[in-house]
């Protein structure tokens, strides 16, 4: 542990206790983690393993189909690979399906048995209810056909400088244009948003298999699918102009003053998950800990902050008498209930808060919004990963604790 003062500009003087970065998860301590039949028995030790120090490149992949909502973590070994065979079959007849219909000269159709014909016995049922039940989805052809312009657009833009991506034959494009077709056409809405190409990038570098990945990153997309949509955008940027508010009053009414209180220049940051701010090594390990979802406002470790600071304020209205941790509601001021506090306040924008507080010297000198948004653009790659983490775990437990005063003081005004 390590202990930061928080400076004037965060409206706190006292210290804080947060995590050093740890070691990545390794193969070892992973499968300790699984009950004899394979169940994953103790999620809250993965996620804050994971948050503290990210997942070792050995094991990196089998941890993602838990961490993304792919493999439910109480299933067992056995209904993880009839899980992953059936959703190999339900990804190739969506795929099939899409391409008979909407390029029937291309991909000549075929009925759901003849389709089957190369399986093996033990795939086709699967594979023909699969393909049924994907005949039986309306395809909004105009729709459809806008969002696979868009993606053959996209595609070969996608991290080409990556290995991963290099070379105009490259088969993960094509994995690439695929899944992101697929899930266009049979999720309407949002369909596809650019911005996925570089999400899904992520997703395929480490899962590294066509039908995988699409489940994962089907996933991954039903706890983001709203931040992808213009109404979900709008609320994010104002979520995180609200927090900057609360954090740092100063940079924000400055910003405000120069005009740049839209804060649309963090964008990018919340919609791929700071991806291009930080070299790919590090882009991985973040939105991994940031899928860990291990400290956010609605955890035990937030709740248990708030308790450490009533707690505090209890034994201060005792004349600073030392007080039993269990003691409980010493003084009515001192009764604040965890359903009170707003957690909508997500860990990702206590990575932006970091940011933005790191560098506030050079926000309060901008002019123009110009400036601010042309000095956010040129921080790619040039931010420490480790730093920027454990101020935003400073940021964190400080907002849980103050909230705590700031509904106290809210009652003795009512």
């Amino acid at each position: 542990f390590h202990l930061f003062v928080f400076p004037e500009s965060f409206g706190f003087n006292k210290g804080f206790v947060v995590s050093m970065r740890k070691d990545p998860l390794t193969k070892k301590k992973w499968e300790s983690l699984f009950d004899e039949d394979g169940r994953l028995i103790r999620e809250k030790e993965l996620r804050k393993h994971v948050f503290d120090g990210g997942i070792d490149e050995e094991i990196r992949r089998e941890v993602w189909f838990f961490l993304l909502g792919y493999f439910p973590f109480y299933s067992t070994k056995r209904e993880r690979e009839v899980l992953v065979r059936e959703r190999q079959m339900e990804y190739r007849a969506l795929l099939e399906q899409w391409r008979e219909t909407i390029y029937p000269e291309q991909f000549p159709p075929k009925d759901a048995f003849s389709a089957a014909d190369d399986l093996d016995p033990e795939d086709q049922f699967v594979f023909i209810q699969a393909r049924l039940k994907a005949m039986s989805f309306t395809i909004d052809l105009d729709m459809a056909k806008d969002s696979l312009r868009v993606v053959e657009k996209d595609v070969p833009r996608t991290d080409r400088e990556n290995d991963y991506f290099k070379g105009d034959d490259n088969i993960h494009l094509q994995w690439l244009s695929n899944i992101l077709s697929t899930y266009a056409v049979f999720h309407q809405e949002p369909g596809y948003v650019q911005g996925m190409n570089d999400v899904l990038a992520v997703i395929l570098m480490v899962i590294d298999h066509e039908a995988d990945a699409y489940w994962v990153f089907t996933k991954y997309l039903e706890t983001i699918q709203k931040d992808f949509m213009a109404d979900g955008m709008v609320e994010n940027i104002r979520t995180l102009e609200s927090l900057l508010g609360i954090m740092d009053p100063e940079v924000w009414k400055h910003l405000v003053k120069i005009d740049a209180g839209d804060m649309f220049y963090c964008h990018r940051w919340l919609l791929l998950g700071f991806k291009r701010e930080f070299a790919a090594i590090d882009a991985i390990r973040l939105f991994e800990i940031l899928c860990s979802h291990h400290l956010e406002l609605s955890s035990i470790e937030a709740s248990r902050e708030r308790d450490k600071e009533r707690r505090e304020v209890r034994q201060r209205n005792l004349g600073g008498a030392i007080l039993d941790p269990s003691l409980k509601k010493a003084t009515v001021e001192a009764d604040v209930e965890e359903k009170h506090f707003d957690t909508k306040y997500k860990f990702t924008l206590f990575v932006c808060i970091a940011i933005l507080h790191d560098h506030r010297n050079f926000l309060l000198s901008c002019s123009t919004m110009p400036d601010v948004f042309q000095f956010i653009n040129g921080l790619s790659e040039k931010m420490d990963l480790d730093a920027v983490l454990a101020q935003a775990e400073e940021a964190f437990f400080k907002y849980c604790r103050q909230s705590v005063q700031s509904i106290i003081e809210e009652d003795r005004e009512g």
